[in-house]
């Protein structure tokens, strides 16, 4: 069985604000994750295990990639993201697609799984190096391990846009502040390396302008997630923040200087496990 991890919290919470945005962030990295799992070699009647899955995105990806002949499994903390999960796989009719409430030091599976996978979760781990190790456990010898992590620093805004660069100070603020890696997808190729596996990279940034960007809610709904941290830290007040109207003054500010935004870049890593 693997070893005990240290996590750290999810400063985001669990609101049901949150899981919508969560759903709405999978969408605008659907398929970019995609692209990593089936480079990674996920493939029709694998047995894949899906960490921190939260409200199911990476699940249900991969769920369509090994077919009814496969199976997920979803594993996470969180039983209000689990419940939305299984709503999601029951309206996909993904009969092969379950969800369970735990964490990797209580996975003791009948059987190796051909793939580990997981999007935003290795950033929450105290020392990730010794996650993917255990995780190696739970891997057939030639499986894969695939993680996906993102770079919030790279996100930027041409020209710039001075209420951009502070609500990505407010982010960046409260994710250093709790000891969480803002930019766990730089990240990613050393600790592969560090755990013993080799890894391949593919890294996408997205990049939209115009009044229905999805950046605007996106960014604005993650500082709502994170409005109790940031008063907290004392980074802003709700003042200044104003959260409510947060989306429509970046988009206003936005179109009327023809701004360009290049969302967090997504750079996911796998690997195959020793043979």
């Amino acid at each position: 069985m693997p070893a005990r991890v240290d996590t750290r919290t999810y400063v985001l919470g669990h609101s049901g604000r949150e899981l919508a945005r969560l759903e709405r962030q999978g969408a605008l990295f659907g398929q970019a994750t995609e692209d990593v799992l089936r480079s990674a070699g996920l493939k029709p009647g694998m047995r894949v295990l899906d960490i921190g899955c939260g409200v199911g995105d990476v699940s249900l990806i991969a769920a369509r990639i090994v077919g009814r002949e496969g199976s997920v499994r979803g594993l996470d903390r969180s039983e209000e993201a689990l419940e939305m999960a299984r709503q999601r796989a029951f309206a996909n009719g993904f009969s092969w697609l379950s969800f369970e409430s735990g964490d990797i030091s209580a996975i003791a599976p009948e059987e190796p799984f051909d793939a580990v996978t997981g999007r935003f979760i290795l950033l929450y781990f105290a020392d990730p190096v010794a996650v993917l190790r255990n995780l190696c456990r739970l891997v057939r010898p030639g499986g894969i391990i695939a993680f996906l992590e993102m770079d919030i620093s790279a996100a930027k805004v041409e020209p710039e846009l001075p209420l951009f660069e502070q609500c990505a100070n407010w982010i960046t603020g409260v994710y250093r502040r709790v000891a969480i890696e803002p930019d766990m997808g730089s990240k990613l190729a050393s600790s592969f390396f560090a755990a013993g596996l080799a890894p391949s990279l593919l890294g996408t940034s997205r990049v939209e302008e115009g009044p229905d960007a999805a950046a605007y809610e996106y960014v604005a709904e993650t500082v709502r997630s994170l409005m109790p941290r940031i008063l907290e830290f004392g980074l802003a007040t709700a003042e200044e923040v104003d959260v409510d109207t947060l989306a429509d003054r970046l988009r206003e500010a936005a179109v009327a200087g023809h701004h360009r935004f290049t969302l967090p870049r997504l750079v996911g890593s796998w690997s195959r496990t020793a043979t």
